[in-house]
């Protein structure tokens, strides 16, 4: 799978972020300008970066992952379905494809624990009414989030992150080793900082800053992990 950013789209965004122009296509001077990673930015101009592929089919510490997609823009908008051993689940975000997940959980026969948004962006949320009616479940609503909670998922914890930047409401959730980031992280760059790009770089080296084997589920893109984003994201210096 392509990344979600190539060379041009990461210059755009810290442009933007930084409200500078870069002239210049000597690349160790852009990326010193625009305060990005190098080796990092020469790695990913010359298609050397790309995360290992992670094994859909496989299952981690008792929970498995579907992930259901569709078309958005150039590329694809992610959701992803965390199922335990009992077939209880979680779902994040819509992907604007709630007749695919619907469908999926009833085929399944899967119990929805909770339905989770990582921000309010069109793309991430479209048909979520259309979940609810149709499977019943518990939701987090950003308005009456007042800390970090950590939820209940039968046997096991969900840690909530907030991780402003792409949006004012953006969150991180942490579900065993996998990590649902939204548009905040993607593999070699970041979300646009629509709200802050000061908050968005804050935000992205605090989650990379947890354990170096969680493996990072983003909006857009494929799956990486926090050591690969470590190591090959142009936004980290």
């Amino acid at each position: 799978m392509e990344l979600e950013d190539n060379y041009e789209d990461i210059i755009k965004k810290a442009e933007r972020g930084l409200n500078k122009k870069i002239s210049s296509n000597n690349l160790s001077e852009v990326a010193k300008y625009l305060n990005l990673n190098f080796k990092s930015l020469r790695n990913i101009k010359e298609g050397k970066y790309k995360p290992e592929k992670f094994d859909y089919g496989k299952v981690y510490d008792g929970l498995k992952i579907k992930k259901i997609f569709s078309s958005f823009m150039d590329g694809e908008v992610n959701s992803y379905i965390v199922i335990d051993e009992d077939n209880n689940c979680v779902i994040i975000d819509t992907a604007q494809a709630p007749e695919k997940i619907i469908d999926f959980v009833k085929k399944e026969d899967l119990h929805l624990e909770w339905f989770l948004k990582t921000h309010e962006h069109q793309d991430h949320v479209e048909g979520e009414w259309d979940i609810w009616e149709e499977l019943g479940t518990n939701n987090l609503d950003f308005e009456d989030l007042e800390s970090e909670p950590v939820l209940n998922f039968e046997k096991r914890k969900i840690r909530v992150f907030r991780t402003p930047g792409h949006s004012e409401e953006s969150l991180t959730y942490q579900i065993g080793k996998f990590l649902f980031v939204g548009d905040l992280i993607f593999a070699g760059s970041l979300g646009g900082g629509n709200y802050s790009y000061k908050k968005l770089l804050e935000s992205a080296k605090m989650i990379l800053s947890l354990d170096e084997g969680l493996f990072i589920f983003p909006g857009h893109g494929p799956a990486t992990t926090v050591k690969e984003e470590k190591e090959n994201n142009a936004f980290i210096v």
